[in-house]
């Protein structure tokens, strides 16, 4: 079966097909888009209700806490793009 049309399957082979796109993300994550390197990116993207959170991080001086919430947001944003990408890739047949 082509990639194309693994979403047609009800099998176990359908789990091949998401384990594969989850095995890809995770190597992104740890190269092409790590956190770290997409934190502008991410803060770029943040909402009204996300800029009012770190407002309130850092008018409580918790810049632990400000840190911490930048950082998982910035994961969240990257984990995105990078299952964004697998999922690309699974489909393009370039996986498996």
């Amino acid at each position: 079966m082509k990639n194309f049309d693994s979403w047609l399957c009800y099998d176990q082979s359908c789990d091949d097909g998401q384990e594969l796109i989850d095995d890809r993300a995770n190597e992104l994550i740890k190269t092409t888009y790590k956190p770290s390197i997409l934190i502008n990116d991410a803060i770029s993207e943040f909402t009204f209700k996300e800029n009012q959170q770190m407002a309130e991080f850092a008018s409580e001086n918790d810049m632990t806490g400000l840190g911490n919430y930048i950082y998982l947001k910035a994961y969240d944003f990257a984990n995105k793009l990078a299952n964004q990408q697998a999922e690309h890739e699974f489909f393009n047949g370039d996986l498996g």
